[in-house]
C-alpha cells in the first residue's frame, strides 16, 4: 500500500530572539529550516500577556509542500515570559489536498513531544482518504454555544438551551459559506480556539479544505491565514477579510442551505454528496473546458460542413451531450454550461447572417 511520508522538525523561540532547530528527522532539509523560521516569524511575536496553549495552522512549505505546525507556550525565560515551541509535520502538497485536507486532524494524529532534542523519526502513514464525515458530527458543531455566553463553571458539552445569541451555528454557517465563496475570515479570542476553527472544518467540502490555509491561534496575521483566530485586530490591514458578526449575518448561500438541510434531515447520503460538491474555481475551470469544446466544435462545423446553421437538438440531449464532455455531476452546473454554449453557438449565427 502506498504510503505518505511526514518529515518533523522541533524549534524553540525565547521571546524576542530568533527560533532555534531543537531537534528534526532526516528529510526535513535545510531549506525547510529557512521556510519554518519565515512562518515563525509570520506566527508573530507575543505581546500585553498573551498566552498560547496549544495552536494549530497550516501553510504551504515551498511549492510542493505542506507544513502543519502546532504552537505552544513553555517554561518561563528570561525576561518572565514563555518559550514557544514550534512542531511541524511536512507532507508534499499532493498528498495533502488527497488524504488529509484537515490540519487539526492531523495534529491529533501525532502528539508532539515538545522536549525532544536532536534526531526525530520519519513518520509514515497509509495513503488513504480520512473517514467521511457524519450527520452526528455535523450536528454537534452546529449545536455549539459560543464560548464566551458560557460561565467559567459551565461545560461547553451540556445541554444548555440554545438561542440565537448563544448559538455559534450561525457564524460557522455563514463562515463556511463566505470561504466557499472565496472570502477571508477573522475570530477574536484572547486564547486559541481550536474548537471553533476545527468545527468550521467539519463544514467545508473536501475540494476546499486541503487548498486554504487555517490558525486556530496566532499573534499576528502576517502569513495572510485564509480563516485565522487573533487576539487582537489591532493595526493591520484587514482588508478582504469578515468578522464573526458578518460571518453570522452573510446572506445563505446555496451550499450553506444544502448543508443544513441535509444535517437537519439527518440524511447521510445528501451531506456526502453537499460535502463532495466541487469548488467554484473547480466548476470555472469545467466551463472553460466546454467553452473550448464548443469553440471547437464551432469552428470544425464550418469548416467540414456546407450546412448554413448548426443542427439543432432538443434540450435534453445538449445537456447529456454536456454532461458527457466534461463529466458534470450536478446538473446546476450542466444547465449553466449549456447555456454558455448556447450563447456561443448563437454569437456566432449572428455573426454569419
Amino acid at each position: 500500500m502506498a504510503e505518505i511520508v511526514v518529515e518533523q522538525a522541533l524549534f524553540r523561540r525565547q521571546h524576542e530572539q530568533r527560533p532555534a532547530v531543537a531537534a528534526r528527522s532526516p528529510g526535513f532539509v535545510d531549506d525547510w529550516v529557512a521556510e519554518a523560521e519565515r512562518l515563525i516569524d509570520g506566527f508573530g511575536a507575543r505581546s500585553g500577556g498573551v498566552t498560547c496553549s496549544l495552536a494549530v495552522f497550516a501553510q504551504p512549505l515551498g511549492d510542493r509542500h505542506v507544513a502543519v505546525a502546532r504552537v505552544a507556550d513553555q517554561e518561563t525565560g528570561a525576561g518572565g515570559w514563555p518559550a514557544l515551541a514550534f512542531h511541524f509535520l511536512v507532507m508534499t502538497r499532493a498528498d495533502y489536498e488527497k488524504y488529509v485536507g484537515d490540519p487539526f486532524l492531523v495534529g491529533e494524529r501525532v502528539p508532539p513531544n515538545w522536549t525532544g532534542r536532536g534526531a526525530l523519526p520519519v513518520l509514515t502513514w497509509p495513503a488513504e482518504t480520512l473517514p467521511a464525515r457524519t450527520v452526528a458530527q455535523v450536528q454537534s458543531v452546529l449545536k455549539r454555544i459560543k464560548g464566551g455566553a458560557l460561565r467559567e463553571d459551565e461545560d461547553p458539552e451540556a445541554d444548555i438551551e440554545r438561542t440565537v445569541e448563544n448559538s455559534e451555528s450561525p457564524a460557522l454557517l455563514g463562515g463556511a459559506q463566505v470561504l466557499v465563496d472565496g472570502g477571508k475570515l477573522v475570530f477574536v479570542r484572547k486564547e486559541p480556539d481550536q474548537a471553533l476553527m476545527q468545527g468550521l472544518w467539519t463544514l467545508l467540502p473536501y475540494s476546499l479544505r486541503g487548498k486554504i490555509w487555517p490558525a486556530s491561534f496566532a499573534f499576528t496575521n502576517d502569513l495572510g491565514f485564509d480563516a485565522v483566530v487573533v487576539p487582537r485586530l489591532g493595526d493591520g490591514s484587514w482588508e478582504g477579510y469578515t468578522n464573526e458578526e458578518q460571518a453570522a449575518d452573510y446572506p445563505a448561500g446555496s451550499y450553506e442551505l444544502a448543508l443544513q438541510v441535509a444535517a437537519e434531515a439527518g440524511d447521510q447520503r445528501e451531506l456526502d454528496a453537499v460535502l463532495s460538491r466541487r469548488s467554484s474555481n473547480e466548476t470555472l475551470r469545467l466551463a472553460w473546458r466546454l467553452l473550448i469544446v464548443m469553440a471547437i466544435v464551432v469552428i470544425g462545423g464550418h469548416l467540414f460542413f456546407s450546412s448554413p446553421e448548426p443542427p439543432r437538438f432538443p434540450v435534453q440531449r445538449r445537456a447529456a451531450l454536456a454532461a458527457g464532455v466534461v463529466a458534470v455531476a450536478d446538473p446546476w452546473q450542466a444547465v449553466m454550461m449549456i447555456n454558455l454554449g448556447d450563447r456561443l453557438v448563437k454569437q456566432d449565427r449572428d455573426a454569419n447572417r
